[in-house]
C-alpha cells in the first residue's frame, strides 16, 4: 500500500496594515487673510484714536519756588479730548514748617477743557510758596477725561512725581500705581466737600 503523506496546509494570513491619517492642511483662502488684516488695521486704528495725553513738568516760573512748576496735560493723539476734571494729588509733602498726606487741589478753570490734538492745557500744583527746598514731595496731577463731552463715561490717570534735589530741583516720573486708592479717597472726599470741582 502507498501510503500518501498529508501536506499540512498552510493558512496565509493577510498582513495588517498600518493606516495613516492623512495630515489636515490649513489653507489660507484670499478673504480669511484680508479679513484677518482688516481686523488687524482696525484694532491699531482704536489704539491709535483713544485719547493718549501725557503730563510733563515745565520750566520754574520761580527759581526757588519747586511748587511754581506748570504741569502741561498734552494731547498726544490723533483726536480731541474732553477734559473733564484735574486735580493736584500730594501723596506726601514736606517743606518748612509744612507737611502734608493724602492732601489735593483743584482750581475751577481746570475743568470741561476741551484739549485739541497737538495742544495742552497748564496746570500749576501751587501748594506752598516757601524759601527752604522741600524736604520731601512725592505729588500726581490726575487726570479724568473721556472722548468727547457727551459720553457718558470718565476715564482717569494718574501721572506721579517724586522730587529731588542735586544740582537744582527736579520733578521725577514714578509708577503711579501704589498711590492711586489714596488719590482716589481725597480726590473723592474733595469733590464731595467743594462742589465747584465735581
Amino acid at each position: 500500500m502507498s501510503h500518501k503523506s498529508r501536506r499540512k496546509r498552510k493558512t496565509h494570513m493577510p498582513s495588517e496594515k498600518s493606516t495613516i491619517q492623512p495630515s489636515k492642511t490649513r489653507s489660507w483662502t484670499l478673504p480669511t487673510v484680508l479679513s484677518l488684516l482688516v481686523g488687524s488695521v482696525g484694532a491699531l486704528g482704536v489704539i491709535e484714536l483713544r485719547p493718549q495725553i501725557s503730563v510733563v513738568p515745565q520750566g520754574f516760573i520761580e527759581k526757588s519756588q519747586p511748587f511754581s512748576v506748570p504741569f502741561a496735560s498734552e494731547n498726544q493723539g490723533y483726536s480731541s479730548f474732553w477734559l473733564e476734571h484735574a486735580f493736584c494729588y500730594y501723596h506726601k509733602v514736606e517743606v518748612g514748617p509744612f507737611t502734608i498726606n493724602n492732601g489735593s487741589e483743584h482750581a475751577p478753570d481746570w475743568n470741561r477743557q476741551f484739549i485739541e490734538r497737538a495742544t495742552a492745557k497748564t496746570i500749576i500744583c501751587n501748594f506752598a510758596h516757601y524759601p527752604a527746598v522741600p524736604k520731601s514731595a512725592d505729588m500726581a496731577v490726575v487726570i479724568d477725561y473721556k472722548p468727547f463731552e457727551s459720553f457718558p463715561f470718565t476715564s482717569r490717570r494718574y501721572f506721579r512725581f517724586v522730587g529731588a534735589y542735586i544740582d537744582n530741583w527736579q520733578w521725577l516720573k514714578q509708577p503711579a500705581k501704589p498711590i492711586e486708592a489714596d488719590a482716589d479717597k481725597a480726590i473723592e472726599d474733595h469733590m464731595e466737600k467743594i462742589p465747584t470741582s465735581r
